[in-house]
Order: C-alpha cells, then structure tokens, then sequence
C-alpha cells in the first residue's frame, strides 16, 4: 500500500531541512512505496530553494508551490487533493508533529481504523491564554455542532483512501478541517504522544487568524446561531408584548405609572436595539459566507510544481 505525507509550508527556511532530513529518514527506514507532497503556501524566503536538493536525489518527493499565502487549511485541502496513496498523513514542518509516529499510525490503519488521530499528553508550549481560548472554543464548538471534538487532536493524523475521497467531495471555501473530519465519522482512534516544542521559528496562527477560524468552524457547521437568535428573539417580543399590555390596562384604569420618566424609556430601546443589532451580526457572517461560496472561484492556485524530473531538468539547461 502506498504511503502518501502531506506537509504545509510557509516561509520555513529555519526548519525545512531537519524536517526533510528527519522525516525521509523515518519513510526510508521502513517504507518502500511513499510520497512525501510538500505543499509551499506562498512562502517569501528560502524556504522551496532549500528543498531542490532534496527533490533532486529523491524521486518519492513532490513540491506545489502557490501563487500566494491562501492558508494552512487550504495549503493541506491541496495535498488532499493530489495525494496518491492508500493512506495519507498530514502533518506540519516545524518538527511538532514527530515523524516516529508514522509506522505506528499505519500499524493501527492496517488494524482497520479509517482514522488515526495523535493525540496530545501535554501544551507545555502554549500560553495559559491559549490554552484557555482553546479550551472554550471546543466547548462551544460542541455544544453548537453536537460533533464530538477533541480539544488535543489536531490535523495530525493519518486518513484511509476512502476518508480522503471523501474529504475531496466538499468544495466549500470557508474551510476547517478538523471540523470535517469530525463531520465524515468514521472509524476513529486516538494515539497519544508528547508534543515536543518548536524546532525553530515562530508558529504561523495569530489571534486574529486563530478567531476567524474558529467562527468559520462554527457558523459553517450549525446553523444553531441562527435558531439561538430567533428563540431569544421571540421570546423578547412576547415580555415586550406582555409588557405593552401591562402599561395600556395600567393607563386605562389607574393613575399610578409604572412606566413614568425618560430612564425607562431609555432602557427599552437600549435592550431592543442591542438585540437587533446582535441579530444583524450574525446574519452578516451567514450572509457573507453565502456570498464567498456563491463565487464558486477555486480554492487554490499553483505557481509551480517541482519533481526530481523537472529539477535534474532545469539544471541540465543551465
């Protein structure tokens, strides 16, 4: 069975070469028929120079190089995309994700499982901060999508042929992949390991991206938002209702006013007005994610792709 390793890059001239060097040694010593698909996602250094060596001597080694930075969901989509293998394991560059765990991840495929997690014992790296957010974030993200997600597995895993094609059905631009992944099932297990820290260099995933791709995760999965905004909504308008009864019987057949002064007036429309405006926003989010899949444009562009053929040619022509 083919063994295809699909690793992202962006501008990771720091660690590219221990990563390639670690890595082939791991797929050399015990594997025979293996791809390794590095995927550039428009990386600015030296990041697709330093790996021609590479791909000069070995022939089981391919590069895609994007015509710009699309993202690390989009950069695996295309590994994904033109993975040959039987099985597929995505991993990252920055040595976090150890290459060891290949052999056991295909040892627990062969078992029967179409899913192989690995599974973090430790966030030793992370700041409280982080571990916090993220922490908040699966919870919500749970209770929203009612997928069962592990807040210590990430895109580190291994997929059978038939996850993958069925990954490559879902054409949807706005794109989580561990969200996916929990969306397709199927048979899952979990292998736990130490998450060592980075090799060099800084990781890629800044506040703002973490934050957007936590809301794509959730409003593109649920559409409990939506239903959480109609319910209070509703239930708004029935107090409001009750409460506009309350103050015409009062008017009616009593001289002592509940509603009396400008203070209480001020308050309604306050809490109303918060109300629709929040109603607003979320609609907003839904709406515009209609509008970027309504494009239908492609999710990715390649500049370039390189093989150990079009490298030994390139140098033959010089």
């Amino acid at each position: 069975m083919k063994l295809s390793i699909i690793a992202s890059m962006f501008n990771e001239e720091a660690v590219i070469e221990a990563y390639l060097d670690h890595t082939l040694a791991v797929l050399k010593r015990h594997y025979e028929n293996y791809e390794l698909l590095l995927i550039d996602d428009g990386s600015t250094d030296k990041t697709v120079s330093l790996c021609f060596p590479y791909l000069a001597e070995n022939p089981h080694i391919r590069l895609i190089s994007f015509s710009r930075n699309y993202g690390h969901e989009i950069a695996l989509t295309a590994g994904l995309e033109h993975a040959n293998g039987d099985y597929v394991i995505l991993m990252d560059t920055d040595l976090q994700h150890p290459p060891e765990l290949i052999p056991h991840f295909t040892a627990k495929a062969n078992e029967g499982y179409d899913v192989v997690c690995a599974m973090r014992t430790n966030r030793d790296e992370e700041t409280f901060f982080k571990r916090t957010t993220a922490k908040l974030f699966y919870g919500l993200s749970r209770k929203m999508t009612g997928f069962d997600l592990n807040a210590n597995t990430g895109n580190f895993r291994l997929l059978t042929r038939r996850v993958v094609d069925s990954l490559n059905k879902m054409k949807e631009s706005n794109r989580h992949l561990i969200m996916l992944f929990a969306y397709l099932g199927y048979k899952t297990v979990n292998i736990p390991y130490h998450c060592p820290p980075r090799y060099a260099g800084k990781t890629k995933y800044n506040l703002r991206k973490l934050l957007g791709l936590s809301l794509d995760s959730i409003i593109g999965f649920s559409s409990r938002p939506l239903r959480l905004m109609s319910i209070l909504s509703v239930m708004i308008s029935v107090v409001m209702m009750g409460y506009a009864g309350f103050i015409l019987i009062q008017k009616l057949f009593s001289h002592q006013q509940l509603a009396d002064g400008v203070a209480s007036v001020i308050f309604l429309v306050a809490v109303l007005f918060s109300v629709l405006f929040l109603f607003l926003a979320v609609i907003s989010e839904y709406i515009s994610r209609i509008l970027i899949e309504s494009k239908n444009r492609p999710l990715y562009n390649i500049k370039q792709e390189y093989t150990q053929h079009s490298i030994n040619l390139e140098k033959s022509q010089l």
